[in-house]
């Protein structure tokens, strides 16, 4: 078999350029800390991120889901624990009235009771980032609408019936939001228990009406009975909203600890062992000095030297 004389240089030239794209490769994951750059690097591996990287986008939107839910919930708790702090007055003055002598002192806890009824109002018409709270799917208009007088006041137009001075007009639900691929929750209070918000205020406006009235016997059982069945429903809506918010902290965390186990999961397949690369990097920069080494010696010899 005849050998030419390129026989040797060419295949020197493939070796060198060998060392140099596996030098190349490792000096570029020395600088990256990445063992895949590209699909082609590790295709198994690659797809397996790729799907990782997926999941934390999905988990990424739950986390955000959760924020907002959150935050609409806080505020459905903290409008709730104001309206409990009303009711807890106006209970009191229910019963106090019971022992007033005058009509002086009647009027001046009507006034109180009107001016907790403006409050009240406010907070069932409570907005968060521009959405009424309590308006369910309906969140663009106010859920509860008050009946008033020529002077802006809240009356029953109905004195001594059945009391709808507030009505809600929201919807019956609002909306969810997806905390994980199969977890739903609304941070939202339904229709029926803005409803007894509305019955709540109806009952502190027949209160105050009663005490207008200036009859100490004007406050009845009955007022007062159904002032202590909205509180009630006020400290089980309390509670409900309480339950919904461990709901929503423990999907959080759930989310937060899969994250991070991706993050772990993707790092371990993309990342590279910095110190064993450079190892590796410095064998094969030897490699290629040696083989340089050992061309030389061989191109600059001849036949006439082994003769």
């Amino acid at each position: 078999m005849r050998v030419t004389n390129n026989t040797f240089p060419n295949s020197l030239l493939r070796h060198l350029e060998r060392i140099t794209v596996d030098m190349n490769k490792l000096q570029e994951q020395v600088a990256n800390g990445q063992r895949i750059t590209n699909v082609s690097d590790d295709s198994a591996a690659a797809n397996r991120i790729l799907d990782m990287q997926e999941e934390k986008e999905k988990i990424a939107q739950f986390t955000k889901n959760a924020s907002r839910a959150e935050n609409i919930n806080n505020t459905t708790i903290s409008q709730v624990q104001n309206f409990i702090k009303i009711s807890d007055r106006v209970s009191e003055i229910a019963t106090l009235a019971n022992d007033l002598k005058g009509q002086e002192g009647l009027q001046a806890y009507a006034e109180e009771v009107d001016e907790l009824i403006e409050h009240a109002l406010q907070g069932a018409n409570a907005k968060f980032s521009g959405e009424y709270i309590f308006g369910g799917t309906a969140s663009g208009t106010a859920p509860f609408a008050a009946n008033v007088d020529a002077n802006g006041k809240v009356v029953d137009p109905d004195a001594g019936g059945p009391g709808v001075a507030i009505t809600y007009n929201g919807a019956a639900s609002g909306p969810e939001f997806h905390l994980s691929e199969s977890g739903l929750v609304s941070p939202f209070t339904d229709g029926t228990t803005n409803q007894q918000f509305a019955d709540f205020i109806n009952n502190m406006v027949e209160l105050r009406d009663a005490l207008e009235s200036g009859s100490q016997n004007a406050v009845t059982s009955t007022i007062r009975d159904n002032l202590e069945t909205s509180e009630d429903q006020l400290i089980f809506t309390l509670s409900r909203q309480g339950s919904i918010q461990l709901r929503i902290e423990f999907d959080t965390n759930l989310n937060r600890e899969r994250y991070t186990d991706l993050e772990e999961n993707i790092s371990a397949e993309a990342d590279v062992d910095i110190s064993q690369t450079i190892v590796r990097l410095t064998q094969v920069q030897n490699a290629y000095q040696a083989s340089l080494q050992s061309a030389g010696r061989v191109l600059n010899s001849s036949l006439l030297q082994f003769i």
